[in-house]
């Protein structure tokens, strides 16, 4: 699996650039402000042939260019928990712009969701086959993207290297949290490469042996 991470927007929150195998197509996790720009151009470059747009969670830094890359032909990804968050985000706009005044009104358009998944899902993306778990507690509709083959999961912000994802955002559950990375992420095998929504990569394995906030 060829993967890119690129941190972006005010959160510098990781969108990634998946390629299939035979270098043909691509999909894409996520996709924060700036995402359109900065990964729509390389596909079109590259000749990828872009299918799929997979959303870790609803939360605005995490697909607020959704609909850039849904125009651009890209199926669309998320959990239904998040379907107010995703597919109703101007409703929210007032309070984004409470904490970032620079935003503009552009910044805060809808996207349409193809699929709806949810625990338990197999998803065929980009020339890979995908698990789906569902890990509530930092966003209801919070999911992760494991691919088995490949040894990697992409986690959104449910964990992160020696750290957990925030639960004092509205609708947010510590002990769900938790409880959600215990069951979902800690019964991968311990060699799975996490792929968080911030900052950089991790295991499975050292997860589980240094997190000071999940602890097995």
């Amino acid at each position: 699996m060829n993967i890119s991470a690129a941190p972006l927007g005010p959160f510098e929150t990781n969108a990634y650039l998946i390629v299939s195998d035979d270098g043909r197509t691509c999909g894409v996790v996520d996709a924060p402000k700036g995402a359109g720009a900065a990964l729509l151009g390389e596909i079109k470059t590259r000749g990828l042939k872009l299918t799929h747009l997979l959303i870790t969670h609803g939360h605005w830094d995490h697909m607020c260019e959704a609909h850039l890359f849904a125009a651009a032909g890209a199926q669309v990804i998320a959990h239904r928990d998040d379907q107010q968050l995703i597919e109703n985000i101007e409703a929210y706009k007032d309070r984004y712009q409470s904490m970032i005044p620079w935003l503009t009104d552009d910044d805060f358009c809808s996207v349409k969701v193809d699929r709806w998944v949810t625990e338990g899902d197999a998803l065929a993306a980009c020339g890979f086959n995908f698990e789906i778990r569902h890990v509530p507690g930092h966003c209801p509709g919070s999911i992760l993207f494991y691919a088995a083959q490949e040894k990697v999961a992409f986690t959104g912000d449910a964990i992160f290297a020696g750290s957990v994802g925030r639960t004092d955002l509205p609708n947010g559950n510590w002990n769900q949290l938790l409880e959600a990375i215990r069951q979902r992420i800690y019964t991968l095998p311990d060699d799975t490469v996490l792929l968080p929504g911030h900052g950089g990569q991790t295991t499975v394995g050292r997860e589980k042996k240094t997190n000071p906030y999940a602890k097995p």
